[in-house]
């Protein structure tokens, strides 16, 4: 009896773990097992898509796709008397695909499911590709599939600004999921420039193929297929051929600085330089170029550590985009600011007299001049000659009389105004705010308050003021246009693959001034910038003389800590009349002004049609210091 009531609790406690299991099996873990259940019958293959193109202004294309084919491993075609590493392994011999590279990529991915494929090879060479093909019963679980390289049909043209991708990289795919899009590992995606701006219109929406596959993996049959969608295409208000003319004449001209500083001690060498053209009217960018660059071919493959490390290392920094990635004192262009303020707040007119007795200005109890880049003292002139000359004594003076009026913020408060110190909201990524120094900003950075030497210094825009080239666009189309600029915008609108409008960038004012300053403050301004090309006194007189149009300028020399190491400006805008065009051009350390009136004037020969575009980059001028 008592063994008959044992056996009966051993088959109810067996009973019960029995029934334990399939509930466990069935409830807890029915989905996981489900999976597998169907992953084993059916396969989801993926079909790429396109990335979306970029055009320019005027319909060329400048950035496209070329076929290429990737390398993908299905784990559910797998049977089961293989394994992933076996195949792997037998791949590494029969091709020349790499053993540690195959396991790598195979470890690397983040698999969500275990029919979703892994990308184990990008861009296939047809000697692999054959091989597979050939031992396709040898490598159970890969396929190979038809994918798109990104095209960059000028590869070393417009570089910064169309930027280049590379794979994915953690914190980005969650990143964008987190966000509602569906990134996978190995996708590639935007790292710089517009490529990366626009990435989620750029970047298409991946199609797949759904079969059913037997015991083995082979395949059965197709059950459905989801068409991929390419990416929106970009169209930009770059005008190429000027883009590329301008880009020859800042090559040149940089080149052959560098050329003579090693030559000769005494020059400046430089170590970068950036042009910039922007409609006035719309805030349309139709020039960007920093040089140096890159080839931007090298990222469509997924660039070498070699060759990424080569351009991240290099003194010349040709990865930095020195359009908005970079900020500089502008020299003696900020006297644009300086006047402004002059005229609003201390009522400074035109006709308002100066005098230079010495090229020297002291201050109060200081025994240290403030010294005028002409050695020579100018003697009398009035405040438009005093722009046309750019003057220092004039704007030191300036310069303290409003730290006296003031207590010193009067002159960050006008910078402010024009936008320095602040992002553009231009349409590229890591764009520098720049900054312009105050009392409160010198307190927290330096423990140290305000002194009339900060003002003065400021007021030709030297100290610790840092501006980006698209700043000083944005500051001469305020002066241009009498009180507003529009926010720089370098694509146009974004169509469907098809042509259809998708988004179209509207213009947007930046900066309003017209109730702020008044009209004759900024005629005056203008009627200074026209005297400094026109005037045969003017500081870039000697580059634009007989010019066929009116133009206006302001020349700047910004000094840095070592002595030859002086950044060059020319900011201006042409017609003087009615502007349409804002240009800057700047040299990294290229010592003076003189070098950079040149390039701005060959840019706008080619904007005006003087000079044909596809002639490239004419004479590079030489002449000394003026500023």
């Amino acid at each position: 009896m008592d063994r008959l009531k044992l056996l009966k609790i051993i088959v109810l406690v067996i009973f019960i773990m029995l029934l334990s299991r399939a509930a466990y099996l069935q409830i807890f873990n029915g989905d996981y097992f489900l999976e597998l259940s169907e992953g084993n019958r059916i396969s989801v293959r993926p079909i790429n898509a396109p990335r979306g193109k970029i055009y320019d202004s005027r319909g060329e294309v400048i950035v496209s796709n070329r076929l290429t084919y990737n390398l993908y491993l299905m784990q559910n075609e797998i049977p089961p008397d293989s394994s992933v590493e076996e195949i792997l392994m037998k791949l590494a011999k029969l091709s020349s695909i790499s053993k540690d590279r195959l396991i790598d990529n195979f470890n690397n991915k983040e698999i969500k499911s275990y029919a979703e494929p892994i990308l184990l090879v990008r861009h296939l060479s047809k000697e692999d590709m054959v091989i597979i093909a050939e031992n396709n019963d040898l490598l159970p679980g890969l396929i190979v599939k038809e994918s798109s390289l990104r095209d960059y049909i000028h590869p070393e043209t417009l570089v910064h600004t169309t930027g280049y991708i590379g794979e994915i990289n953690l914190d980005e795919l969650k990143k964008f999921n987190n966000e509602g899009y569906d990134y996978k590992p190995g996708d590639f995606v935007g790292k710089g420039g517009l490529e990366k701006e626009y990435e989620f219109y750029l970047d298409g929406i991946q199609g797949a193929e759904q079969i059913e596959v037997d015991s083995r993996g082979v395949k059965i049959k197709t059950l459905g297929i989801k068409k991929p969608e390419p990416g929106d295409n970009l169209i930009l208000n770059i005008d190429f051929q000027l883009q590329q003319a301008a880009e020859k004449t800042l090559m040149k001209n940089y080149e052959e600085l560098r050329l003579k500083a090693k030559e000769d001690e005494e020059r400046s060498m430089p170590i970068g330089a950036a042009a910039f053209v922007m409609d006035i009217d719309t805030g349309k960018v139709i020039v960007s170029a920093s040089i140096p660059d890159y080839n931007l071919n090298l990222f469509a493959e997924g660039i070498s550590t070699e060759d990424y490390l080569d351009l991240s290392r290099s003194l010349l920094k040709p990865m930095l985009n020195r359009t908005v990635m970079s900020a500089f004192p502008p020299g003696s262009i900020f006297k644009l600011v300086t006047g402004t303020a002059a005229m609003e707040e201390l009522g400074v007119r035109a006709d308002t007299s100066f005098y230079d007795a010495n090229a020297a200005f002291y201050l109060p109890n200081w025994s240290i001049p403030f010294r005028n880049w002409n050695p020579v003292g100018e003697g009398k002139l009035n405040f438009v000659k005093a722009i046309a000359r750019s003057n220092n004594i004039v704007f030191y003076e300036l310069g303290y009389d409003l730290y006296r009026e003031f207590n010193g913020d009067k002159l960050s408060e006008y910078a402010k105004k024009y936008g320095l110190g602040s992002r553009t909201n231009i349409d590229l990524p890591s764009e520098k705010s720049g900054l312009v120094p105050n009392d409160k900003w010198k307190r927290e950075n330096l423990n140290q308050g305000w002194y009339p030497g900060d003002s003065v210094n400021l007021s030709i825009g030297q100290g610790s003021l840092l501006t980006t080239p698209v700043q000083i666009a944005q500051l001469i189309s305020v002066v241009a246009s009498e009180g507003k600029s529009y926010q720089p915008k370098i694509v146009d609108r974004i169509v469907s693959p098809e042509g259809d409008l998708i988004k179209e960038n509207k213009q947007e004012i930046n900066i309003d001034l017209r109730e702020e300053v008044s009209e004759k403050t900024f005629k005056t301004l203008k009627q200074g910038m026209y005297d400094v090309v026109n005037k045969n006194y003017g500081t870039a007189y000697r580059h634009f003389r007989d010019y066929p149009v009116d133009i206006a300028g302001k020349t700047g020399t910004a000094q840095t800590s070592v002595a030859l190491n002086n950044h060059a400006w020319f900011a201006g805008f042409a017609p003087f009349e009615d502007p349409e065009i804002a240009v800057v051009v700047l040299l990294e350390n290229g010592g003076s002004s003189a070098y950079t009136v040149p390039i701005a004037r060959e840019i706008m020969d080619y904007y005006f049609g003087f000079k044909n575009l596809n002639n490239g980059a004419g004479k590079v001028y030489y002449y000394d210091n003026e500023d």
